[in-house]
């Protein structure tokens, strides 16, 4: 669908649609048409004014019923081709490390001694309820175990981020929204909108700060070090401080819109 002048004086509600016209989306008008969670369906009445929670409720995410996986190639290039249409046309897939793996890790020589793709893998366990990042080898307190200077997404304003995700299906919404984070740069700048549109996205937050066992060097950085030895097999859980989804209302986004 094609962008629309995000002001607030531009956006009409259409309070004669069926719609109740104190909310700007309707559920069942929606999803009980077509039950096709992988069809991408025109954008909702309103939709400019969405904030992070309005997106997830009107997608249903909270009650969205499917065994979780690993993305395919198929679908990271269907949220790419979403990204490149959107937001930004020049970002693209690294040539040498698939998405389904991550990203090239070593840019320059032996920088993590650690060559190709980063050391970790994407896993769906316990019967398909949840996905995340495991360890492919032994790695040492110290040692870098992501980085995401090159291969996190940055959204230049929430209305990139709103565009970009309607134009998906609901289940890749519901991913994308579930994934999105956000976090300032540098120190004492703005709140950014961001995104992995590669495995590391699903770098899960812990439930407590001792069980994490990756941190950044700081909460603007996007390096990720070990915090103690972590052996193979063994899930890569950070801290929620460094993956908030709770900041949005100090973006332009906001959590109920506007």
């Amino acid at each position: 669908f094609s962008a629309v002048d995000p002001s607030p004086e531009h956006v009409k509600l259409d309070t004669s649609h069926s719609y109740n016209a104190d909310k700007l989306y309707d559920f069942e008008d929606v999803f009980t048409r077509t039950h096709d969670d992988n069809v991408v369906k025109e954008p909702p009445h309103g939709w400019q004014t969405f904030g992070f929670l309005q997106i997830r409720e009107h997608f249903r995410c909270d009650v969205l019923n499917y065994v979780v996986k690993p993305p395919s190639m198929k679908k990271w290039q269907m949220i790419l081709d979403a990204y490149n249409k959107e937001v930004d046309s020049s970002y693209k897939f690294d040539q040498i490390v698939p998405p389904t793996q991550g990203y090239l890790f070593d840019k320059i020589g032996a920088r993590y001694n650690n060559e190709g793709a980063p050391p970790f893998y994407a896993e769906s366990r316990n019967m398909g309820r949840r996905r995340g990042l495991f360890a492919s080898r032994d790695m040492r307190e110290g040692e870098v175990v992501h980085d995401g200077t090159d291969s996190d997404v940055v959204f230049p304003d929430a209305m990139a981020y709103k565009r970009f995700v309607f134009a998906l299906p609901r289940k890749a919404v519901c991913d994308i929204t579930e994934w999105t984070w956000t976090q300032r740069l540098e120190q004492d700048g703005p709140m950014k909108i961001m995104l992995a549109i590669n495995i590391s996205a699903m770098l899960n937050p812990s439930f407590s700060s001792e069980e994490a066992n990756v941190l950044p060097e700081s909460s603007t950085s996007q390096l990720y070090y070990a915090t103690r030895d972590i052996k193979r097999g063994e899930e890569i859980l950070t801290d929620s401080t460094f993956r908030d989804q709770r900041d949005f209302a100090a973006t332009d986004l906001g959590m109920r819109g506007w």
